[in-house]
């Protein structure tokens, strides 16, 4: 594949990232307010002035301006610029892991199974945004909506369905669409279970924003479907331990509102190790 395109496509990825980072901030600050996202302009916290399009620019009117409100000169906090920056990265680690199952699909537009893949791509990059929000809601307010915890249900279901019609071509059946939803549903129940488990052993209340927050985490970060039930049973075992632990483990002290944040910086370090041992040392 052509290595120019394929580098084109990454930073636009990368750049897509950022931008709906710079909407996630409209989201972490509203939803939790009871503000609609859809309508009403962006403003300077401290003195109201409704910012222009040159305020907005993710990352970069941050840095230009020093941190502080062009109108007023009021510190603009960094954590805006940092949840754009980590979106951004996010997008850019997802779309090197995937650059040869996504990107083919500018050289072979026909092909069912690269389209597939896109979509794919497309939906998972969707749920990583919704994690990214619910973490800082829960980060900031204790909250994780369960709006937040249905999307991500949606998402993963509605993703995993789409093997079927662009997999038929590779023997993809029903039964094995039955088992991936199964597998993930499956998932999703015992690392919700665990954690909540846990969680009462060290005498810490499993509240409904616990459950909504393991909800998301257990069901959003699984990039890849998976065919059959051997490995992928124990390593569905073995992760849902290991979250439930680390849950566990920061909701017994004072790093409860640290939850979201370790849980998916973990899932992202995952991501990277595995990619470097199956592409560079395999």
């Amino acid at each position: 594949m052509n290595t120019v395109i394929t580098v084109y496509l990454i930073v636009v990825t990368t750049l897509l990232g950022v931008i709906i980072g710079s909407f996630l901030n409209v989201i972490i600050y509203r939803i939790p307010a009871g503000r609609t996202v859809t309508k009403g302009r962006s403003m300077c916290m401290t003195c109201g002035h409704t910012l222009a399009a040159k305020d907005l620019v993710p990352i970069f009117s941050w840095l230009f301006l020093k941190g502080k409100c062009r109108y007023c000169g009021a510190p603009v906090a960094s954590r805006y610029c940092k949840i754009e920056s980590f979106t951004g990265l996010v997008f850019l680690i997802t779309a090197i892991i995937s650059k040869d199952y996504v990107f083919p699909i500018a050289f072979m537009p026909d092909s069912h199974a690269y389209r597939f893949y896109a979509i794919y791509f497309l939906l998972f990059l969707a749920s990583m945004a919704v994690i990214i929000a619910a973490m800082m809601i829960f980060y900031d307010t204790g909250k994780c909506f369960t709006g937040f915890a249905i999307t991500a249900v949606c998402l993963k279901l509605v993703s995993t369905a789409l093997a079927l019609p662009f997999g038929i071509i590779e023997g993809y059946t029903f039964s094995a669409l039955g088992e991936d939803i199964l597998l993930a549903l499956g998932k999703c129940a015992l690392t919700v279970g665990l954690s909540g488990i846990c969680s009462l052993i060290v005498r810490k209340e499993y509240t409904k924003a616990d459950l909504n927050l393991d909800i998301c985490l257990s069901l959003t970060p699984l990039y890849g479907l998976y065919f059959g039930w051997g490995p992928e049973v124990a390593r569905a075992l073995m992760t849902a331990a290991v979250y439930a632990a680390i849950m566990t483990f920061l909701r017994a002290g004072k790093l409860k509102k640290y939850c979201g944040i370790v849980a998916v910086v973990t899932y992202l370090v995952y991501m990277v190790i595995r990619y470097i041992f199956l592409y560079y040392i395999l």
